[in-house]
């Protein structure tokens, strides 16, 4: 009876071992950067991190090109430069998956600002300057694209996309017509959160993707601050 309990017990153990070292897309046994040991101990970042395989193998697979693989290469370059820093990391798995995702929403279960916030409210009201960091201001104007300035946002046509302005100067844009922007009004509260910095502009061009939470309808979203890549 105690060989079959010892059994038991040294499976069990080899099991959880093995469960844990398979946790994220990549062997944990093995993890022995920064970034990698915090995914690793963390459910979320976990599961983000598998997320992400699965699509860059899918993508891969429809549409081998090198973009994809730059991408890629960029991501992991961004989650290393982030260390230990938890929020950094969860903003660079949200921006590559927002990247390489068909569905750009999606993959955000659960997630809003909160998620990089936690318990802390923003200090600031400026646009955030860092990966990872938040700030707390509000939507200014939600207008279509092409904006010729002249309709109200009730009435109208976004056919053409959705912008969004806000009070610190922030700016988000998208080519499709955004549900969760078009039901923001002036003045709501929002959470503005900087998920990265494209490494393929320069330090003075556009090229930044920003998770905001609207406080008062509780959508989330993540939209970049320019039309075309690095503002061009």
């Amino acid at each position: 009876m105690r060989s079959v309990l010892h059994f038991i017990v040294v499976c069990g153990a080899g099991i959880l071992l093995a469960t844990a070292a398979e946790a994220a897309g990549f062997d944990c046994s093995k993890a022995s950067s920064a970034d990698e040991k915090i995914v690793c101990g963390d459910d979320r970042l976990s599961h983000l991190d598998e997320l992400f395989n699965e699509r860059y193998a899918a993508a891969k697979k429809a549409s081998p090109d090198e973009d994809l693989v730059h991408k890629a290469r960029n991501f992991l370059a961004d989650r290393r430069d982030c260390g230990d820093d938890k929020s950094c990391i969860l903003s660079a798995y949200l921006a590559v998956l927002w990247e390489i995702s068909p569905d750009k929403s999606d993959f955000m279960g659960g997630i809003s600002a909160r998620s990089l916030t936690g318990s802390r409210l923003p200090e600031t009201s400026a646009i955030p300057e860092k990966v990872g960091q938040c700030a707390a201001t509000t939507v200014l104007e939600v207008h279509p694209r092409l904006d010729d300035g002249n309709a109200p946002a009730a009435g109208a046509d976004f056919d053409s996309g959705t912008g969004i302005d806000y009070a610190n100067d922030g700016y988000q844009v998208s080519y499709n017509r955004e549900e969760a922007l078009i039901s923001s009004k002036p003045g709501d509260p929002v959470t503005m959160c900087l998920v990265e910095i494209d490494r393929d502009c320069g330090p003075d061009d556009s090229g930044r993707l920003f998770l905001v939470t609207n406080d008062r309808t509780r959508a989330s979203w993540i939209l970049p601050d320019a039309q075309h890549k690095c503002g061009g």
